[in-house]
């Protein structure tokens, strides 16, 4: 693998070019690298994901930082960018491997939620499987090249085109009281105000954080932003958390604010019982008692349907923001200690 010429980023670091195939290469020590990322296998072929690799000077962790998962969740991608551009590798122990957009098919197309390749959300199939279908191959062959050889992972999501959401982390229970702990350190230490333990169920597996732990790798997915806004104080939460977890694994001096998110042990996805217009009777951020109307859902000619009622008392996280309602879809999560 041959590096082009570089170029000088904002603090004068010099970021060399270069593709990879199959695993990313770390440069130099107290280098970065830039390019794109191929893979053998032939359902991949036509596609190059874009990568960055910095480099630090002295040896330390390395980070695996991912955003794009859903590629219309815009603050991630932005704070993947804004990271790794200014990222100074002279300061940096260990490493950073990031791709800001991981399901590439569905980015120009702004396909919310599943690559439009196979209609597969690429967060319900990690770590992946190479005899599937493309969203399959993609996410094994991206997990064995950027999570697997990681010590840590940062996975950065937020809200979709038609999702509101108050920003949250969520890691893993994995049932390994060591890993959970250290997942679960990473998730305070980014700092946003709620903090998820997320007991894989059916439905609901397949996210990154689950394949991470399943190989002993600690890592939260990280929230913020939403409706298909690229929006400045979302992004900024989020470039601020990577900073953080960086501090935090010693990566980076310096001491990370304190913060003490509302911990989350019971978060409840609920579904529409029928398809139509759905109306929302709360926002995001906002306390529900048990039993308390949430919504509704009525048909196109007006006449009402469902009327959905809170589980248990907690906090509304996440709202779809979009009416259109299918039936079992998504409306919202309620998230309760």
């Amino acid at each position: 693998m041959d590096d082009a010429a570089s170029e000088s980023g904002e603090q004068g670091v010099a970021v060399a070019d270069g593709d990879a195939l199959d695993t990313v290469e770390l440069p130099p020590p107290g280098t970065a690298r830039r390019g794109r990322l191929r893979f053998s296998h032939p359902a991949l072929a036509d596609w190059a994901w874009p990568y960055v690799a910095v480099n630090g000077a002295t040896d330390g962790p390395r980070l695996a930082l991912l955003a794009g998962v859903h590629p219309a969740e815009y603050p991630a991608i932005e704070a993947s960018i804004r990271v790794t551009r200014d990222l100074d590798p002279a300061r940096l122990r260990g490493s950073l491997v990031s791709l800001p957009v991981v399901d590439l098919p569905a980015f120009l197309p702004r396909t919310p939620f599943v690559c439009p390749i196979d209609g597969k959300n690429p967060n319900r199939a990690f770590p992946g499987d190479p005899a599937g279908s493309f969203t399959d191959a993609m996410n094994d062959a991206i997990f064995r090249a950027v999570v697997a050889p990681a010590d840590a992972l940062v996975d950065l999501h937020g809200g979709d085109m038609v999702e509101d959401l108050i920003p949250f982390s969520i890691y893993s229970v994995s049932g390994d009281a060591a890993l959970d702990a250290r997942s679960a350190a990473i998730g305070h230490a980014f700092g946003l105000p709620y903090l998820v333990a997320s007991t894989p169920r059916r439905g609901l597996g397949g996210t990154t954080v689950q394949a991470a732990a399943a190989v002993g790798i600690p890592g939260i997915i990280a929230e913020a932003g939403g409706r298909g806004l690229l929006t400045e104080p979302e992004t900024q939460l989020l470039v601020d958390g990577v900073g953080n977890v960086l501090r935090h694994l010693r990566m980076l001096d310096g001491d990370v604010p304190p913060a003490a998110p509302v911990e989350v042990g019971r978060f409840t996805w609920l579904t529409s019982p029928a398809e139509g217009m759905w109306y929302p009777a709360v926002a995001v951020g906002d306390e529900v008692a048990e039993g308390q109307t949430i919504g509704r859902v009525g048909d196109l000619f007006g006449e009402p349907l469902a009327e959905i009622a809170a589980p248990h008392a907690g906090h509304v996280l996440f709202v779809t923001s979009s009416p259109a309602m299918r039936l079992d879809g998504l409306v919202l999560a309620i998230g309760a200690p």
